[in-house]
């Protein structure tokens, strides 16, 4: 039940970010803000009152012109963005002085992550367990508010109706952040695990990166990878190549160009027991990418230089 519905979160939220071209975009825009100047003409024309003419005038102009601001600005990083794709791609944004310097000078206050004394059960469980607490806090308030305006005597029909909806969704998403907790995808790895006490040893000994929920140990004989929903756990002589993945994401307010960001991950392409070639891609930031690209060198592939690894790009839209 409960992968059902995160199966469904998921695909709601993929609908959600789904948005227009730019072009499309801004000609909706005009027509709204035409319609909307059409609309307050007639009223001024039947009621003669001078605000209605303002807002008929000022309102489309501002709205058209916010929507051309949108749109230019959104073509002009188009436009810079080649110029960074060409760069990752041909690995030139890594052999310059400036990105070289910086990397180093992350590297001297972030060293790789330090494992629990308790075990790999123990820190993949405390992993998960600080998500897993926000959903946990964030049920047990909406659901507490929700009966606290449910019990208030004055309280309406209508509003009654809504902390009904507000019990259930907390209910919903108190059981989301406690099936993770409580079982969730540790459990769920451990129960797939025929090689436990090798794993073990080798993500005690690994070296290890995480970031915003996903994290990666590359160990002596495993390497394990853990994302939002699922750990996996990938014997180091099925591995084939790690490669280095930017995205970019356009973001989107009101179906409205708003910004960007560079998203970066690793991704770990490896064979299966069935003999069939399968990747899993890790969210890392840009300087956790190169720190483990270099340890998958040394350990898999010492002779080969940084320019033979495969880089890809892709791009995304985000409608917050």
């Amino acid at each position: 039940m409960i992968e059902k519905l995160k199966e469904k979160t998921e695909e709601i939220q993929r609908a959600k970010n789904t948005v227009l071209e730019p072009k499309k975009n801004l000609a909706i825009l005009i027509a709204v803000a035409v319609c909307a100047g059409i609309v307050m003409g007639a009223v001024f024309y039947f009621t003669r009152n001078w605000e209605y003419l303002f807002c008929a005038v000022v309102v489309p102009i501002a709205i058209i012109g916010f929507g051309i601001y949108s749109f230019l600005k959104e073509k002009r990083q188009d436009k810079s963005s080649e110029k960074d794709k060409q760069e990752f791609l041909s690995g030139t944004k890594y052999r310059q002085k400036e990105w070289k310097s910086s990397y180093y000078q992350y590297k001297e206050k972030h060293t790789f992550e330090t494992i629990s004394k308790k075990g790999m059960v123990h820190d993949l469980k405390k992993r998960y367990r600080a998500k897993s607490f926000g959903f946990i806090r964030l049920g047990l308030l909406l659901t507490l508010g929700s009966i606290l305006i449910l019990l208030y005597s004055m309280t309406e029909v209508k509003d009654k109706v809504m902390a009904l909806f507000g019990i259930l969704c907390g209910g919903v998403i108190f059981s989301v952040g406690l099936n993770d907790c409580i079982s969730g995808p540790v459990q769920k790895f451990l129960k797939q695990q025929t090689d436990l006490t090798e794993i073990e040893k080798s993500y005690e000994k690994g070296k290890m990166l995480s970031h915003e929920g996903n994290g990666i140990n590359i160990g002596s004989s495993y390497t394990v990878v853990y994302t939002r929903n699922r750990i996996y756990a990938i014997d180091n002589n099925t591995i084939q190549d790690m490669t280095r993945k930017m995205v970019r994401v356009k973001q989107y307010e009101n179906s409205l160009y708003s910004g960007q960001e560079y998203r970066y991950y690793i991704s770990l392409i490896y064979t299966d027991s069935d003999g069939n070639t399968k990747s899993v891609d890790v969210r890392l930031d840009e300087f956790q990418c190169e720190m483990m690209i270099a340890v998958f060198n040394r350990s898999f592939y010492p002779e080969r230089e940084y320019d033979s690894t495969t880089l890809e790009i892709t791009e995304n839209s985000v409608s917050p």
